[in-house]
């Protein structure tokens, strides 16, 4: 294979460049708050793109029938692939052990229990501080700097979590939600809130739609992104400010038209007014940071909002818009469950199963978790055509790299970044606690997905947006950087990295591979790793002599892991 030669020289791009390249982006806490919020902060109606153009993905079924076909391989290897970032050898085999889909479903979604699978313990106490925002010129500076690298920990930290679930789908929802509700690390700048966003996030991954609705309309970070900390009336004055209003219906919960007349789901007056009764509420200073009412500054006049009139205020403003459609309450689910359906199923709704998943959440009270029941467990899901149809996103690419390919890093170090020099200006230069972890999460960034900060108010688009043949190439890169260690144990500027690709390790997760010849190994790697078979050109590249048994680790595994990352049909999930 003529890949095989040009990235066992070391590949077009070294690590040393590649680290130039991440600095450059604003990785390893390069973040500053100069210049004030980013434009996306008043959106207002700069982002209107509404679906991605295109079919739904052809399938045999347009409904949520169970699926009653062959329970093999390869519907446990797709179930685990949609659910997770990468399906490490041990979690398929645990999941084909548990002997039936509806035991693997279950087993995905039983985090959404979480008096019984408890959320990720707060990793730092350095995450109950506010930032101090009075001082001199430098110290307001050392203050910006330190929270650029504390969110970078964040992202780090919620990587790690990515990496280390079990059979869960709690990440992969949740990162669904950050994409959903969205808000942006670079706007919100306070590494407690970003924390406390995430936290909602992901207690409610599974939750109700409605509640989760309910708050993250105050959280914190939600309250400084889309500006209701600036919406409140003072005396006779009115500083009401539109964004979050707007944004909550068009963006959140019902989308501009309603899905079965196709007219406007509500007028620029339901804006304003839903403004007026959002005013108030502030973000607090102090741990444990929430969203607190202000009824001094909460507009208590009389307004009518989606056709009713009252003294409205957050509550009121939910609950109406959770009544909206016909039956009460189908646009808001059915606009939940068009997002659902695009991150598991297909880019592109298929809106007859979209109404049937709409269906089942108005039957729960918007429930979210017996949709995904439904939806995990349903001949739709399995389809051959849905199988393998979607392009993996940054996140979903590098964390099919770290758990398929057995890569080891140091454990997250929850330590406060570390001041490691001042200069005669008195500004800080910090350390990164997790330099390996910077580098995976970097490179997210670097393919256009940064954790916790989407590129605007609407999220990143996803489908196809996440590859071309500029972004191939870097994957190409990128990939065989990592698996050529070029990270393991090696220092750049005096920071030690400690990536590592280990054949042995990677071979040895395949159950009986030291049995096995060239091609019989490598075809179940193909498997963990592929969602297609290959064609006999790419296979006789990959294992080029099958029936060998000799130096398959020093060697021959090696070669493999430098190629299968390169193929077209690896950036597919």
């Amino acid at each position: 294979m003529e890949r095989k030669a040009f990235l066992t020289s070391a590949s077009a791009l070294g690590a040393q460049e590649l680290l130039s390249s991440l600095r450059s982006a604003g990785r390893f806490g390069a973040r500053t708050a100069a210049g004030g919020p980013l434009p996306f902060n008043n959106a207002g109606s700069n982002y209107r793109e509404h679906l991605p153009k295109g079919q739904p993905v052809g399938t045999l079924s347009d409904n949520l029938a169970r699926y009653t076909g062959t329970w093999d391989d390869a519907q446990i290897y797709h179930l685990l692939r949609r659910t997770m970032f990468g399906v490490p050898e041990s979690q398929f085999q645990a999941a084909k052990v548990l002997g039936s889909m509806n035991a693997v479903v279950s087993a995905l979604l039983a985090c959404q229990d979480t008096t019984t699978v408890p959320l990720p313990a707060k990793f730092a106490s350095w995450l109950d501080d506010y930032p101090t925002l009075t001082g001199t010129t430098s110290e307001l500076l050392n203050v910006a700097t330190l929270e650029g690298y504390k969110i970078a920990e964040i992202e780090n930290w919620w990587f790690d979590q990515m990496m280390q679930e079990n059979l869960s789908i709690r990440q992969k929802m949740t990162l669904l939600w950050t994409n959903h509700f969205v808000t942006g690390s670079e706007t919100v700048f306070i590494a407690s809130y970003v924390y406390t966003y995430l936290m909602t996030c992901m207690a409610n991954a599974l939750g109700n739609f409605k509640d989760f609705a309910s708050a993250i309309s105050i959280d914190p970070a939600m309250l400084l992104y889309l500006n209701g900390n600036q919406n409140f009336v003072l005396g006779s004055q009115s500083f009401v400010n539109e964004n979050y209003a707007r944004e909550l219906m068009e963006l959140f919960t019902l989308g501009l038209f309603d899905p079965k007349t196709g007219k406007p789901n509500y007028t620029e007056l339901d804006v304003q007014n839903s403004a007026r009764a959002l005013t108030g509420w502030m973000p607090s200073v102090t741990a444990p940071f929430v969203g607190q009412p202000n009824p001094g500054l909460h507009d208590s006049s009389e307004k009518t909002f989606l056709g009713q009139t009252g003294n409205w205020a957050l509550a009121d403003i939910i609950n109406i818009i959770f009544k909206q459609g016909s039956p009460a309450g189908y646009t808001a689910a059915y606009w939940a469950c068009q997002k659902i359906y695009q991150e598991f199923v297909y880019y592109v709704p298929n809106k007859s199963v979209v109404d049937a998943m709409a269906t089942v959440m108005l039957q729960n009270n918007f429930a979210i978790a017996p949709v995904m029941e439904a939806l995990l467990s349903s001949a739709h899901f399995y389809s051959a055509n849905v199988i393998g149809a979607q392009i993996k996103g940054p996140a979903q690419y590098m964390g099919t790299l770290v758990r398929e390919f057995a890569l080891t890093y140091p454990a997250f170090d929850p330590a406060e970044p570390p001041v490691v020099m001042t200069d005669k200006a008195g500004l800080n230069t910090y350390g990164d606690t997790n330099p390996t972890l910077s580098i995976m999460t970097g490179l997210c960034n670097q393919q256009g997905q940064e954790l916790l900060n989407p590129p605007n108010v609407k999220g990143w688009p996803g489908g196809e947006s996440w590859l071309n043949a500029g972004s191939f190439s870097n994957r190409e890169e990128y990939s065989a950087i990592i698996v050529s260690d070029l990270f393991d144990n090696k220092t750049y500027n005096g920071v030690t990295y400690n990536l590592a690709f280990g054949p042995n390790a990677y071979a040895t997760q395949i159950p009986n591979e030291a049995t096995m010849n060239e091609g019989q190994l490598f075809l179940q790697l193909e498997n963990l790793s592929l969602a297609f078979t290959l064609g006999p050109i790419e296979s006789e590249a990959l294992a080029p002599d099958p029936a060998s048994t000799m130096d398959l680790i020093d060697n021959a595994v090696p070669a493999f892991a430098l190629s299968l990352p390169q193929l077209p049909e690896f950036q597919l999930y």
